[in-house]
């Protein structure tokens, strides 16, 4: 009898009560187009909205011809890697050549005077530079993915053509990207695999603002070619 009556209480206590479910009411909150803007409201965000519209209109450099993405490559996607080169040898980082992808280019660059604005709708993201030391073997496998992807933005300041890349066996190698495609990003996963990451901390945009003012009016020749 005293058996029966623990086995009997093991089973109440191993039993599990289904919670029972309940459906919680909602309801729909409209809004109208005829809201009359708040006067309180609007004269705190007024100051604000001025200062950003002043920032956004500077006027940092000139372009001399309207630039837009194509592939397998394109000015406007060589000057970008160019920025950011330039910004990550800033560092005093030895760095050879720049990769950035095709799908990072939001917008295309008007002839004429370039604002602070055309920058940000360039490259909207907050992206970051990031150096990457890679083998010989992973490079091999880098230029294969950008084939395979019909070309990427790209600059080159190490080989002066495909022969004397080729013979660099036992060589590494220096890339500035973005940590983006550094986290493997675009199926850039054989650069989560680099002998050694260094992060900046300098954003992309940074580095495009602060080439472009040193560099005005834009030069459109770039060291583009891995050929």
């Amino acid at each position: 009898m005293y058996y029966k009556s623990l086995i009997l209480l093991i089973c109440i206590a191993s039993c599990k009560v289904a919670k029972q479910s309940y459906v919680q009411p909602t309801s729909n909150i409209n809004i109208s187009a005829f809201l009359t803007e708040d006067e309180a409201i609007s004269s705190i965000m007024e100051p604000y909205k001025k200062g950003m519209s002043e920032t956004m209109n500077e006027v940092i450099g000139f372009c001399p011809a309207f630039l837009e993405k194509k592939k397998p490559s394109s000015i406007l996607g060589s000057f970008m890697a160019e920025a950011t080169f330039q910004a990550a040898k800033a560092t005093g980082e030895r760095v050879d050549f720049c990769l950035l992808n095709y799908g990072g280019i939001r917008s295309t660059l008007d002839s004429g005077d370039i604002t602070i604005e055309e920058v940000f709708k360039i490259m909207p993201f907050e992206n970051e530079i990031t150096i990457l030391t890679l083998s010989k073997t992973q490079m091999d496998t880098l230029f294969k993915l950008q084939a395979q992807k019909g070309g990427e933005p790209f600059v080159n300041h190490l080989w002066t053509d495909q022969n004397s890349y080729n013979m660099m066996n036992g060589t590494t190698f220096r890339l500035v990207t973005n940590d983006y495609m550094a986290n493997g990003g675009d199926n850039y996963t054989v650069l989560t695999e680099a002998l050694e990451r260094i992060d900046t901390g300098i954003k992309i945009r940074d580095g495009l603002i602060t080439y472009i003012t040193a560099n005005n009016p834009l030069p459109l020749t770039y060291k583009s070619s891995t050929n």
